[in-house]
């Protein structure tokens, strides 16, 4: 049994609403290190091709194209609650997560406006669909469907049986095979929009760093396929959300392929699985995992000040400022995100201190003495001398140790 649901837990991390205000605020500060003055819409940055886009530059493929992002958000969508990929073109506009899902040898083509009836019909289960998972479960709904910008509908003859799928290098899109019953649909969409709210939570919250790719794999009981540890733990949050899902399905009859009786035996088993080799993973990634599971889990807290060493001694006179080529965008929840354009581009969030540092840095857009900070520190911060000291000698450390900040004395 879930210690708690899903969509309380989710909101200890962030509100949905919050969430996606931080991922699009990342995504805007991405367009601006290789595309400076593009302006991104929250309709651009929530774009699923729009995302695999940005995200290609980010990883050093190619560059941005300001024209290949609009041209891919004139595609036309059908929206039913969620949006769904109803242009003649889609297949050319959607091509990278359909090469990416599709099974070998297959080659997955979605339903359009140009399938006429057909697609009408699917429009239809799905918006009942839609319906259905807002009545079983109204507030799992708000807290998953936020992250589902876009979904497709694969013809049953091209898909291989794909049933659902979702990818994370094309994070937004969700697709299905060309479905028989609303209850696929609402399943459909609890499971692939479990996986988009982790997309959001990976690039937004301390989940994974770099050395999740040499940890050790998961190997499944029920396939024996084995998983490197992100894909471990997506796996892990979406039967979890299935199972709490099977228990609102109150007397719906589940399709074949329906994975809602097996969530929570297979939830329970990656979960000890995770909770054993939890030390690869980060701080919000662990409290996730032992609030789900029913295990003590406490507040994710900073490390105490007194145990953070610092790399050099301040003193009252140094001077501060912001290095030229580093970029900021703040969200509307507080929490800042820097970049700095270099090969490939680094794209990080900043603890409340260090935003605050920057935040003071760029406004006064000079260098800034320590002395000058403090004083200001002491005020806003509410706290004695010797503790905004402390806090703001570590904030000034770590952001001249991560090169965002320099100094000029």
């Amino acid at each position: 049994m879930l210690a708690s649901a899903t969509h309380v837990l989710h909101a200890r991390l962030a509100p949905a609403e919050a969430l996606v205000d931080e991922r699009r605020t990342l995504y805007r500060l991405a367009v601006g290190l290789f595309a400076p003055g593009t302006r991104l819409s929250d309709n651009l940055a929530d774009h699923p091709i729009v995302r695999y886009e940005i995200g290609r530059a980010l990883a050093g493929h190619d560059g941005l194209d300001p024209a290949r992002l609009r041209e891919a958000a004139e595609m036309r969508v059908r929206d039913v609650g969620v949006a769904i990929a109803a242009d003649a073109r889609a297949a050319d506009v959607l091509e990278a997560p359909l090469r990416i899902v599709a099974p070998p040898g297959t080659s997955p083509r979605p339903l359009t406006e140009a399938d006429g009836e057909r697609f009408d019909t699917a429009v239809g289960v799905v918006a009942d669909g839609v319906r259905l998972l807002r009545r079983l479960a109204p507030a799992m709904a708000d807290d998953l469907l936020a992250h589902v910008s876009m979904l497709a509908v694969l013809k049953a003859e091209t898909s291989g049986g794909v049933v659902s799928a979702s990818s994370r290098y094309v994070p937004g899109v969700v697709l299905i095979d060309e479905p028989s019953a609303p209850i696929e649909v609402a399943e459909a969409l609890v499971h692939e929009g479990a996986h988009e709210k982790f997309f959001d939570l990976a690039i937004t919250r301390e989940f994974l760093d770099a050395s999740a790719e040499d940890a050790e794999y998961f190997e499944t009981s029920w396939s024996h396929a084995r998983w490197p540890l992100e894909q471990t733990f997506a796996a892990w949050h979406a039967y979890s959300c299935l199972a709490q899902f099977y228990l609102l399905r109150g007397t719906e009859q589940l399709g074949p392929h329906s994975l809602l009786p097996k969530a929570r035996e297979r939830a329970a088993e990656i979960g000890d699985w995770l909770l054993a080799h939890e030390g690869d993973l980060r701080a919000d990634a662990r409290w996730l995992l032992r609030a789900l599971t029913g295990e003590p889990a406490v507040e994710v807290e900073e490390q105490p000040l007194k145990d953070v060493a610092v790399s050099r001694e301040i003193s009252k006179g140094d001077c501060f400022s912001v290095l030229p080529d580093v970029t900021c965008q703040r969200a509307r929840s507080g929490r800042v995100v820097v970049g700095r354009a270099t090969q490939p581009p680094t794209i990080f969030w900043l603890a409340p201190d260090a935003s605050w540092v920057v935040d003071r840095l760029r406004h006064d857009g000079t260098p800034i003495s320590f002395e000058l900070m403090l004083s200001d520190a002491i005020k806003e911060w509410a706290v004695d001398p010797a503790t905004a000291g402390q806090r703001l000698g570590v904030a000034l450390d770590s952001l001249l140790m991560s090169s965002i900040i320099q100094s000029n004395s």
